[in-house]
């Protein structure tokens, strides 16, 4: 065998058995009319050769990474063309991957890790589009207009290192363009479900029925975009409209756990909403708020108070839903109720509760292999483990949540928490564009997901954009007051004030995360280098006292590694220096 440097390009057909299955000859005749007309007259123009025709996928290599990557993309453009005529559920999309390696050469074949590494991200890229390595990204520089998405580190198949992945799609000009699966609904067993009775108009002023209704309505369309929640049908919940019902009655005819009700009062231009959470089996009150606001736009006040209520009540559930569960064990509990007590470990945020919690998802994900919701949530450990655990496995952690939320975002492309997951692990990998599409993807398929928002506001932050990233962190704060990440939402906020020169915001944000029950290290580092920044000498040597009590010893070298999630600085270089700056005016030792 002999050696030589080669851009490698592997091709496949997306759900080719599919297709058969639908038309056995048209598929086959379209295939050969793909591979004759457009992809190998493709290779020829751009001096590659065919390698080989492996089924319904071909192998090419060409001398030039550029050649390569331009054959590539007049193939997808023109495959593009051809299918903008044939239904969606008819078309022959195909995936491209491209590395440069060396290769092994036999006769007119060739082998080795590259040929491996070129297959592996044509089974990563987009139908209809294309996956290239990092290597190739480099070499084509500005050779070749390229609009591609940086989409992280991935671990391939057999491949014993991270190859940094890059995706462009001629669809969405260069954004992720979606699996064509279909969407799967989660996991019906157990699932909390919940009623919304007609709110009680308790106001004489006309018109004020409409408003009543309408603001029911949008109650039960906000809480029905919870994936996790089954929400009674507005016509079953109407159906009680002007009756003094029993809440147990209600939940016995509606067969639901859970009954939400409330009433609405307005006096002038000023209106009082007061909701309530109750127990369908006995009528206990779990749960009860008031919102007061000035009438302006009757539309934005109903979306903004049923999206409040929402946010309000998901993480309120899910504690109630999991006090029952408490002293079971697992072996006795099916996947939701697994999925719930790895919910409430991973809510410690301390290693050994994530560890904890990275099981109980496991365990739930065997039960059922299809509860989308595990798999995100599991993604999102590894997220946590990579923050606090062991730095060295950071890189390994964050390969891992990448390929677990796209994994859950197949089972399920409607789930937020997939999609939140996604986004987060691509920020910190260093892949922002694509993390915060992905961010803004799950705020789109729920509005009331604090979680998302505050996610978002984190990866404004880290790309040092705090203005953008602010107003999701208050948004947060607005959606769930009483959310476990509560902490987190303080301490961006602090991170926020620190960026954009508000010390003072800064330490009183930094405090109040201090003051949270499952408080971590972080803000009482942020809130060290803020004292720092100020000069207050006293007050940063106690909040430096604070921080060695989470960790004991951590000085400046540490601090600075807490910046970097694998190989990537999770900010600018130049923000890590000016932070560590601060901490050594603090006091912080070397």
């Amino acid at each position: 065998m002999t050696r030589r440097l080669a851009a490698i390009l592997d091709a496949d057909v997306v759900g080719f058995s599919r297709l058969m299955g639908m038309d056995e000859a048209g598929t086959f005749a379209t295939l050969k009319a793909h591979n004759s007309e457009i992809i190998v007259p493709a290779i020829t123009r751009q001096h590659g050769r065919v390698v080989k025709f492996v089924g319904d996928g071909l192998l090419a290599e060409f001398a030039s990474v550029v050649d390569a990557l331009a054959c590539a993309m007049e193939t997808q453009i023109a495959l593009r063309e051809r299918n903008e005529s044939i239904a969606s559920e008819r078309q022959m999309l195909w995936r491209i991957g491209i590395h440069v390696d060396d290769v092994l050469v036999e006769d007119d074949d060739i082998f080795g890790e590259g040929v491996n590494v070129a297959a592996c991200l044509q089974g990563l890229a987009p139908p209809g589009g294309i996956c290239v390595s990092q290597q190739v990204r480099d070499q084509v520089g500005s050779r070749l207009a390229f609009p591609a998405t940086d989409f992280g580190n991935r671990r391939l198949q057999h491949i014993d290192h991270p190859v940094r992945v890059w995706r462009w799609s001629p669809y969405q000009n260069g954004h992720v363009w979606p699996e064509p699966v279909a969407s799967s609904p989660p996991p019906v067993q157990k699932r909390p479900s919940i009623a919304v009775l007609p709110f009680a108009n308790m106001s004489s002023i006309e018109g004020q029925e409409h408003f009543s209704d309408g603001f029911t309505d949008e109650l039960i369309a906000t809480l029905a975009r919870c994936r996790w929640m089954l929400v009674a049908s507005r016509n079953s919940s109407f159906s009680f409209k002007g009756q003094a019902v029993d809440a147990r009655k209600a939940a016995q005819d509606l067969g639901v756990k859970y009954v939400l009700e409330g009433s609405i009062r307005r006096s002038g231009a000023k209106i009082r909403v007061t909701a309530q959470l109750l127990h369908g089996s006995d009528g206990t009150l779990l749960w009860a708020e008031r919102y007061d606001r000035m009438l302006a736009d009757i539309f934005e006040v109903q979306d903004e108070i049923a999206s409040e209520i929402t946010g309000t009540i998901e993480p309120e559930l899910g504690v109630i839903e999991f006090a029952a569960l408490r002293e079971r064990p697992p072996v006795d509990m099916t996947a939701w109720e697994i999925y719930l007590k790895g919910l409430w470990h991973l809510y410690r945020f301390t290693l050994d509760d994530l560890n904890m919690a990275k099981d109980l998802f496991e365990q739930a994900i065997r039960v059922d292999p299809s509860f989308a919701q595990a798999q995100a949530r599991l993604a999102y450990v590894h997220i946590q483990l990579g923050w606090y655990g062991s730095v060295e496995e950071r890189g390994g952690r964050i390969c891992e949540a990448i390929d677990l939320a796209e994994h859950a975002i197949l089972l399920d492309q409607k789930e937020p928490a997939a999609h939140m997951a996604l986004g987060r692990a691509l920020a910190l990998d260093g892949a922002t564009q694509a993390g915060i599409a992905h961010l803004r993807n799950a705020i789109a398929l729920d509005s009331s997901f604090a979680q998302a928002h505050f996610a978002l506001g984190q990866a404004l932050c880290y790309a040092q954009r705090p203005e953008e990233g602010m107003p999701e962190i208050r948004e947060a704060f607005r959606l769930s007051p009483r959310d476990p990440h509560l902490w987190t939402f303080y301490n961006m906020l602090a991170i926020a004030h620190y960026q954009m020169g508000n010390m003072n915001e800064a330490a009183e944000a930094a405090r109040a995360s201090l003051r949270s029950p499952n408080v971590t290290f972080w803000p009482a580092l942020i809130l060290v280098a803020i004292l720092g920044r100020q000069g207050k000498a006293d007050e940063a040597g106690e909040a430096i006292g604070i921080l060695h009590r989470f960790r004991p010893g951590m000085n400046l070298a540490a601090a600075r590694r807490e910046f970097y999630f694998g190989d990537n600085a999770t900010m600018t270089e130049a923000f890590v220096d000016q932070f560590a700056a601060d901490l050594a005016s603090a006091g912080l030792p070397q």
